[in-house]
């Protein structure tokens, strides 16, 4: 939720909001639920420290209470209530095989509040609204202003405060301090630090989207893999006019069909030379040239990418239904094999028996002024607000033991396929693969995720946890899309920016702003592909964002960079 937006919500609409008075007596209320918190948590201001002060003795009990091995992580059995977003297709959490064994390796038992990705945000702040907060959140998602926003106000544990992390959660914190991108995505300007992020390392995890090529209508229409977009526009002609699919039917393919606008745009806008500090900030790259700050929808490379994708979508080479395709429409299509191309992070909804049938590029599309730039590339972040530990916390040392095992290659190796020789084996090569009785499971409707969800929590995404291979079991590591991503890293940006973190003024002014434009820029793309606006009126278009104050938000954005480069020159 926007800053701007949350005051104003407040005032408006208690259903979806609460107001600024119940937060301020919410605050006042943590002495309730968050009085036990370990001597090793101060709060932002007097009062809230007064108000989350540990319980006399409490400090010694916590320390007396930490094992020095490893495991058990507790002396005694404990309990921490924690809010997780489940995915649709994973069975009730208190079932899943590595949440029964960590219970049983760590002497900790959660007492799970599962919440769906459609209402974890309104549960979440109804959990603070109401000051029923649980320990922790586990896959909420909760945003980089709102971590900062409600940290601020007392109910979210500081960790960067006396230590905490290098004490109780060193994995994590060795790595923040290895990866300067990843703790510029969860430091704050004044060094405050409110989450565990998930982190993607190695390129199959770092690159988001790929190309897949079908094969077969490769050899249909006698054509290799395009290492143009000159290239990439005549296979696609070349599928629509030749039945590509050679079912006698030369007007039911559809050369690009994605699930999403976001995949075509991902792999295109490289060859013209924007998006080129990868995939964390959408509107604003750098300017090589003149070596500042630069606004991509303005710029001349974002002009000729709308032109290019105009005429892909105007000659009925890209899908009509593109900028409203649901998921199931997708699957459909690639299930009648009408699908030529496609732009997606792997291939894991592609209908079983067409997988096969799709190769992936290895080579850079270059533009028409020589870039060869594949801008879909992560930093080593991934997202933020994994895991935030609230102030209602009573075992704050434990709670980050627990979670930063998941920093060590043996914890997210246990964290994505449980226990060797019972979910998973190892095999020669060095990766790993779920056993016989698993894959003998993914029988008739059931697919993988939901057969693999069973064992391991990881399907769905924003895991506390390090996603690399060959820890990591999902489809981003399968052959094709793994040799792809491999390739394509060699073909990425020369720097990479994190997800900035802002002031809360800042990001008060920058979401107002960006919430405008962003809204113009998508809505004026939209039509500009279409044709229902004509390119002609490109003036106009960057006039209006002018007007919106397009300067304001890159002068608050070249703030942010210049602290990027500061921490990374400490």
């Amino acid at each position: 939720m926007e800053v701007r937006a949350f005051y104003e919500k407040n005032k408006q609409n208690i259903i979806n909001c609460f107001s600024l008075v119940m937060v301020m007596a919410a605050i006042s209320g943590c002495a309730k639920n968050g009085s036990a918190n370990t001597s090793n948590q101060n709060n932002q201001n007097t009062q809230n420290s007064q108000n989350n002060a540990p319980a006399s003795g409490n400090e010694n009990k916590q320390e007396e209470n930490n094992t020095d091995s490893q495991f058990p992580i507790s002396r005694e059995k404990i309990t921490l209530r924690v809010m997780a977003q489940r995915s649709d297709n994973q069975p009730d959490w208190n079932d899943i095989y590595v949440w029964k064994k960590y219970e049983e390796m760590t002497n900790i038992h959660i007492d799970w509040i599962q919440v769906s990705s459609s209402d974890s945000k309104e549960k979440v702040s109804a959990a603070i609204a109401s000051n029923d907060l649980p320990d922790l959140f586990f896959r909420c998602g909760i945003s980089a202003i709102n971590q900062k926003l409600y940290g601020d106000q007392g109910f979210f544990v500081n960790l960067a405060e006396n230590d905490m992390l290098k004490k109780y959660a060193p994995n994590f914190w060795a790595y923040l301090q290895e990866h300067k991108d990843t703790l510029a995505s969860v430091q704050y300007p004044d060094g405050s630090i409110y989450s565990f992020p998930q982190v993607n390392d190695g390129a199959e995890l770092r690159v988001s989207r790929k190309l897949f090529i079908n094969k077969n209508w490769l050899n249909n229409v006698g054509m290799e893999l395009p290492t143009t977009l000159d290239e990439l526009y005549t296979i696609l002609k070349a599928f629509k006019e030749k039945d590509a699919n050679g079912n006698g039917d030369p007007n039911d393919e559809i050369p690009f069909c994605s699930m999403t606008w976001a995949g075509i745009q991902d792999v295109l806008v490289g060859a013209f030379g924007i998006q080129n500090r990868g995939v964390h900030n959408s509107l604003v790259d750098w300017d090589e040239q003149n070596n500042r700050a630069r606004f991509i929808p303005t710029t001349e490379g974002w002009k000729e990418f709308l032109q290019y994708t105009n005429k892909l979508y105007t000659e009925g080479l890209m899908d009509q239904e593109t900028f409203t395709m649901t998921t199931q429409n997708w699957i459909t299509k690639a299930a009648d094999d009408k699908v030529g191309m496609f732009a997606y992070t792997n291939m894991a909804f592609v209908p079983s028996d067409k997988v096969e049938n799709f190769v992936a590029l290895e080579e850079a599309l270059e533009g028409p002024h020589g870039d060869k730039l594949w801008a879909p590339i992560r930093a080593h972040f991934h997202s933020t607000g994994a895991a935030v530990i609230t102030s209602a916390n009573k075992y704050v040392p434990e709670t980050l033991r627990w979670l930063d095992y998941f920093w060590t290659d043996e914890g997210t190796l246990f964290y994505h396929f449980g226990v060797e020789g019972e979910t998973y084996v190892a095999k020669a090569d060095g990766t790993y693969d779920w056993t016989d009785k698993i894959y003998a499971e993914m029988t008739g409707n059931k697919t993988f995720d939901e057969v693999v969800s069973s064992y391991s929590p990881y399907t769905g995404g924003n895991n506390p946890v390090i996603e690399k291979a060959p820890y990591f079991s999902g489809g981003e590591v399968q052959p094709v899309p793994a040799a792809s991503a491999r390739a394509m890293f060699n073909y990425g940006p020369k720097v990479y920016w994190p997800s900035f973190t802002f002031t809360l003024e800042e990001s008060d002014e920058l979401n107002a702003l960006e919430t405008d434009i962003n809204k113009y820029v998508k809505n004026a793309r939209t039509e500009f592909v279409t044709g229902a606006r004509s390119l002609s009126d490109w003036n106009n278009y960057v006039k209006d964002l002018e007007k919106m104050d397009v300067a304001r938000l890159l002068e608050i954005y070249t703030t942010a960079i210049e602290r990027y480069n500061a921490l990374l020159n400490k």
